[in-house]
């Protein structure tokens, strides 16, 4: 019986010290190529839809920088950014309710969420814009 008890102890410690709990890991990052596909707000009511691939963000965390390819020819529609290369930030802000906004260019583009093969950049609290990406 004494032998079992310290055998269960030993596989309990071992499966115990391969379990990890990093914070640091999280599978959906903003990193990569995203494609602009709807921006949407304000108190004007707009709603623009654009073809995926027609407008890229391409996110580089290292960098902290965006690439953007802005295909858009149609002057009626609002595509936030012209083709360039901007940095961006991540920040914690206490103020909104998702705790962490984003800044791109210094302009506070407000609450960021990841979801599968979306992105969300989102401002609307402020009677801003809603950008929908997907991947």
């Amino acid at each position: 019986m004494k032998k079992i008890i310290i055998s269960l102890s030993i596989m309990l410690l071992v499966f115990q010290s391969s379990c990890s709990n990093d914070s640091n890991t999280n599978p959906n990052t903003i990193q990569g190529q995203w494609k602009l596909v709807n921006v949407s707000g304000t108190f004007a009511g707009i709603d623009n839809d654009f073809e995926p691939g027609l407008i890229t963000w391409d996110f580089n965390q290292t960098t902290q920088m965006v690439s953007i390819v802005n295909n858009n020819t149609d002057t009626d529609k609002w595509d936030v950014f012209e083709t360039g290369v901007y940095n961006y930030q991540i920040l914690e802000d206490p103020e909104f309710p998702c705790g962490e906004i984003i800044k791109i260019d210094g302009i506070d583009m407000g609450c960021f969420l990841v979801t599968n093969n979306s992105l969300v950049i989102d401002q609307s609290i402020a009677d801003g814009f809603r950008l929908q990406f997907v991947e």
